[in-house]
């Protein structure tokens, strides 16, 4: 597994690489006034917005559909539309699903953090490269510190 070759981290092979995001995680724990889950939005492609919920079973159908057309997915993540754990089973379920499929892609979600320590072992265990734990704040400059503190840690 080449962790250089997301394109999310990686400027150098984005249009070279590609990414799938597996849309099993419905629901959400926070309700941020910003959030806008949309369905069906032919102009945004953006982690979040999907045309369809998708089962983990369906997920798996819908991924060999994604390999089968395209060749260079280098990363399959789960963003959404809501919060992975809010959604546990299915976003368990599907990762362990991908990993014994194809145990050479790279995993990678992305969670507003709650209800992520349980599973973290697990995530591990999986070979979760990439975790995004999106932070908010209601303030700039206190968002700034958080952000500062936790780059330096």
């Amino acid at each position: 597994m080449d962790l250089t070759n997301h394109p999310c981290f990686n400027a150098k092979v984005r249009g070279k690489f590609g990414r799938v995001h597996l849309p099993v995680a419905p629901r959400c724990n926070i309700q941020c006034n910003y959030c806008d889950r949309k369905y069906d939005c032919v102009n945004e492609s953006r982690p979040g917005v999907t045309s369809a919920v998708l089962t983990p079973h369906q997920a798996m159908t819908y991924l060999d559909f994604v390999f089968e057309k395209t060749k260079n997915i280098s990363v399959v993540g789960i963003a959404g539309p809501g919060d992975p754990f809010a959604n546990p089973k299915e976003t368990m379920e599907t990762l362990r699903l991908v990993r014994k499929k194809y145990p050479e892609i790279m995993l990678c979600l992305a969670t507003n953090g709650l209800g992520l320590e349980p599973y973290i072992d697990e995530l591990a265990q999986l070979g979760v490269s990439h975790v995004t734990v999106t932070l908010n704040a209601i303030d700039h400059d206190i968002g700034a510190k958080i952000y500062y503190q936790a780059l330096c840690q």
